[in-house]
């Protein structure tokens, strides 16, 4: 017999709310399974809630002060920069759990740059930010995100560490081997098709990255400078006659180049078109391993208003991403830019109230085991913000069943390292 709808409670400042705590306990039952420990998984509950209702800044400090008790900060820090526990088996059976409740629309890697005043905390360097022309102190992370129809959370951290002997900021380029990697890692091999990879990360050298990646089978979609040069091709493969344009010049005059031009949301426009990165490939002709698909949008948002994608506008904007061949519509394609979108929106407005940000630790395993309890409870707070926003909707309009404690369903076990036969699995360790 199906659950009858459950009220969603309003919020109280500094605990949860009953479905928050419900989604916290059917969470940590199965995030929490390696574990050998009984103090560990009751830090680890300790750790994860402290995150939800702790005030301010999520420093191990402020949230031990959650628990009212003078010796947990210490706990704390050992439980999170000492203690013997796998983050990476605890990020795998986060991403096993998402996977359960519905499989993803995408994969988003993206970077996170996060200001840091001092040089003693883990992995801080100068880096170069091209949106604002300044040097940011700061450390500098790469993210892959679980991405569904309405719910997205990061599953696996990067952190890039400046090599020893280096002096000088990092170059944009210089974050490649860590989404390479994290690309690798959702491109094991599956049944049915596997959910493609938007790598939200402007880099010069997409064009190459994705000719590296293309022996795996996974469809990539990478966001690129419209100063990049591209070889147009015809419907046979074979280069034009006009030579390298780059990819705003190809948007800017799409019918004289033959090119259809395509409304896929209200005041969105965009171009798709066969493409050869200049230097990609000898001659880059023959439609080989070096073809790929330029996906080109222009924004029609008037100023301080937000669009559809969730971002404000200023007048007309545009985006270039390049695809690997690819059989979906331009209007599929506008979909995936958009989930990108949300999740660059969410990594700042949920991130910022559940800590992604906030590690002041020295300890290189210990921003590791902070920022997978952190992707956790941004699952947590996520889960719950949908369940509200479905609860006025009607029941009808959830997508997922509610935890154990509200779908009246007896909880199945995730182990982190079961094999999936649905779905594109991922390998989150390393």
């Amino acid at each position: 017999m199906p659950a009858s709808p459950t009220a969603v409670p309003p919020f109280l400042p500094g605990r949860p709310t009953s479905t928050q705590e419900a989604w916290v306990e059917d969470l940590c039952s199965h995030l929490f399974t390696s574990f050998s420990r009984a103090d560990h998984h009751l830090k680890g509950e300790q750790y994860l809630r402290g995150l939800l209702t702790a005030p301010g800044r999520k420093s191990i400090r402020n949230i031990a002060r959650t628990l009212d008790d003078t010796g947990a900060a210490q706990r704390l820090h050992h439980f999170i920069c000492n203690a013997p526990w796998n983050w990476r088996t605890v990020r795998e059976a986060l991403a096993d759990y998402l996977l359960a409740l519905t499989r993803p629309r995408s994969w988003v890697v993206r970077p996170m740059l996060i200001p840091k005043s001092g040089t003693n905390s883990v992995g801080v360097h100068r880096h170069f930010v091209p949106a604002t022309g300044q040097l940011v102190n700061g450390q500098l992370a790469y993210g892959l995100w679980y991405a569904g129809q309405s719910l997205n959370v990061p599953v696996d951290w990067r952190l890039h560490l400046q090599p020893p002997t280096a002096g000088l900021p990092a170059p944009d380029d210089d974050g490649v081997p860590q989404i390479l990697e994290l690309v690798r890692r959702a491109a094991n091999a599956a049944t049915g098709a596997a959910a493609p990879v938007v790598w939200d990360s402007q880099m010069r050298h997409a064009g190459e990255v994705m000719s590296a990646l293309a022996p795996l089978g996974l469809p990539v979609m990478a966001r690129t400078p419209g100063s990049l040069p591209l070889q147009l091709l015809d419907r046979s493969g074979r280069p034009t006659r006009r030579g390298a344009l780059p990819a705003q010049r190809v948007l800017a005059a799409p019918e004289r180049l033959g090119l259809q031009v395509h409304d896929v949301a209200p005041g969105v426009r965009a171009v798709l078109a066969r493409v050869v990165p200049v230097g990609s490939s000898e001659g880059g002709a023959s439609g080989e391993a070096g073809e790929l698909m330029l996906y080109a949008q222009r924004y029609e948002v008037p100023e301080g208003r937000e669009g559809r994608d969730g971002r404000h506008g200023a007048g007309p904007r545009a985006d270039f991403w390049l695809t690997t061949p690819t059989r979906r519509s331009p209007v599929d394609l506008h979909q995936f830019t958009r989930t990108a979108a949300y999740v660059a929106r969410d990594s700042v407005r949920i991130g910022g109230r559940t800590g992604l940000r906030d590690f002041e630790g020295r300890s290189y395993e210990g921003w590791h085991r902070h920022m997978t309890l952190a992707s956790a409870a941004y699952a947590v707070q996520s889960l719950t913000a949908l369940d509200a926003v479905r609860a006025e909707r009607g029941p009808h309009q959830r997508l997922h069943a509610l935890p154990r404690p509200y779908g009246h369903v007896p909880a199945q076990p995730y182990p982190a390292s079961r094999e999936r036969t649905g779905g594109p699995p991922l390998s989150l360790a390393g």
